[in-house]
């Protein structure tokens, strides 16, 4: 764990160990050693791995560790034209909670929601409270939303407006269980994951930009049905 994961994880501790140090006053030792139990798995979501990333030409990568929940046409005003695809991803609360840069450039727009607080996995969680970040790269523009989930309903950042990234640097962590979506120009990328698939943040390709020609060859795209294999 680095220190920027012990930062955020240091506020659970302190409670952890005053509870504790309560019920062992008590004489609840068993109840003191239950929660220890219990306190010490959920700590793992603030693990704080080092990943490198040799990036690929026009990839665009996963910007959490979990499983694709849904890929989405979408309307997205950060974006020129209006339309999005959006590929969402849910984080369990075993899966590590950093979340990453899916590609090199600058943040040219961020904004902080307030919301509700509705379980990460269900549909309308976008409507949480959320942090969105809109990042310029080389290929145009990446927008990502980070949703908080029901427990801790925070999203630490780690990076502001302004602030040139490489494809993989860690934007943020969200406290435990929680959401992230990506959304793409709908007619310059290829989403190239599925519903039900693992992704790795700064690791798993998420999509692909099309060839300059072929975008606009194409300017309706036929999204990937949700459940379709993804071709080898």
């Amino acid at each position: 764990m680095t220190w920027r994961g012990l930062r955020e994880a240091r506020r659970y501790v302190v409670g952890v160990v005053v509870l504790e140090a309560l019920l062992l006053a008590a004489g609840s030792r068993a109840a003191a050693q239950a929660l220890l139990a219990a306190a010490a798995p959920a700590l793992l979501c603030f693990r704080d791995p080092k990943r490198r990333l040799d990036p690929e030409e026009g990839a665009v990568y996963a910007v959490a560790d979990g499983v694709v929940t849904g890929v989405d046409p979408v309307v997205e005003p950060w974006l020129e034209g209006g339309r999005g695809t959006r590929v969402s991803t849910f984080l369990a609360l075993y899966d590590v909670h950093v979340t990453r840069s899916p590609v090199a450039g600058r943040i040219a727009l961020e904004e902080e929601l307030a919301g509700g607080f509705r379980p990460a996995f269900q549909r309308n969680a976008e409507e949480n409270r959320r942090r969105r970040l809109a990042i310029d790269g080389p290929r145009g523009r990446v927008v990502v939303t980070q949703v908080a989930g029901m427990v801790a309903r925070r999203v630490a950042p780690w990076v502001g407006l302004g602030q040139e990234l490489t494809a993989g640097q860690r934007l943020a962590m969200i406290h435990f269980g929680s959401r992230v979506d990506v959304v793409l120009p709908a007619d310059s990328a290829e989403v190239c994951v599925c519903v039900g698939q693992r992704v790795r943040a700064g690791a798993s390709p998420l999509a692909r930009y099309r060839a300059v020609e072929d975008s606009r060859a194409r300017p309706d795209p036929i999204l990937r049905a949700r459940g379709e294999e993804v071709a080898a």
